[in-house]
């Protein structure tokens, strides 16, 4: 007779993933409101180093409670991960800069479509022709969204592509990555990158920081800290294939931030674009998971 008691462990395990991803992207949207926010009076360099800063900080003194400081065994794979979310954190608040909120989180959206496109040279997996299909109704959807015709283009749309493309290159590293490193570590070598490679730009001009610029600034550091730690987290107790649908949740936030802030409410076209990017994410996850079952 077969064991009908319900595998708790595993259970307990996939809820404790999708829990810790959706309340990352809750973290991870006000960081954005509050990234968009920032973008305004001070360059995206600079903001990028006080942001690592107080990451750094943070973990410093969980450190120091622990007394230890996080442990790091894959020193390749920390500074692969770190790069890539380095670059991440740049094209994405150039594009939150210049972007309403929520066209700027709905364009990010082809995250899924290119972990399709890279897994064929990177992962070595088959991908059917459905899921080209699903591809390629994607970016249909972005074009949707940017409208690239005359005076409706916005070039600045190609900073959160980019966004799209290094977060799904981050989502191949992280599983590899999370296996073997602890997400303080991650989280502390990734920020100290960020903080030596935003250095870079000093001669070109920072500006001094105003009171409230302070405060915004360490809310976003808090909130990127909680959020980025919730995410690598999930990886541990979940599969990507299962938390991915879940970021398009994060539309919700946007909306709502973006109104209750600037004002901001998406169009029809960026509406309509979304609503096919999110449905062709959604169909290739869903080819995507009945494949590997």
């Amino acid at each position: 007779m077969p064991n009908s008691t319900p595998n708790y462990s595993h259970e307990s395990a996939f809820g404790k993933g999708v829990a810790f991803a959706l309340f990352s992207l809750f973290f991870m949207n006000v960081n954005n409101a509050l990234l968009k926010w920032l973008s305004g009076s001070m360059p995206t360099m600079e903001i990028m180093f006080f942001r690592s800063a107080v990451v750094v900080a943070i973990v410093l003194v969980i450190a120091a409670r622990r007394r230890e400081l996080p442990k790091v065994n894959n020193w390749r794979g920390h500074f692969l991960w770190g790069g890539i979310q380095f670059f991440n954190g740049i094209v994405f608040i150039m594009g939150v800069g210049y972007l309403p909120l929520a066209d700027t989180i709905a364009i990010t959206f082809s995250g899924p479509l290119f972990l399709t496109l890279l897994a064929t040279p990177l992962l070595g997996e088959h991908i059917g022709w459905r899921r080209w299909a699903a591809v390629i109704v994607g970016f249909l959807g972005i074009i949707i969204i940017t409208r690239p015709t005359g005076d409706a283009f916005q070039w600045v749309a190609l900073f959160p592509l980019a966004a799209a493309l290094s977060g799904a290159l981050r989502d191949i590293t992280s599983r590899k990555v999370t296996a073997h490193e602890s997400s303080l570590s991650i989280l502390f070598t990734s920020s100290l990158l960020g903080m030596a490679g935003s250095l870079v730009a000093v001669p070109f001009g920072w500006v001094m920081p105003t009171p409230g610029d302070i405060g915004l600034l360490i809310a976003t550091g808090l909130c990127v800290c909680i959020g980025l730690f919730l995410m690598i987290d999930a990886y541990r107790y979940a599969e990507a294939k299962v938390l991915a649908p879940l970021r398009y949740t994060a539309i919700i936030w946007s909306v709502i931030l973006g109104y209750l802030l600037w004002g901001d409410l998406p169009d029809g076209w960026t509406v309509a674009g979304t609503a096919v990017v999110i449905v062709s994410g959604l169909y290739i996850l869903r080819r995507e998971y009945h494949e590997t079952r």
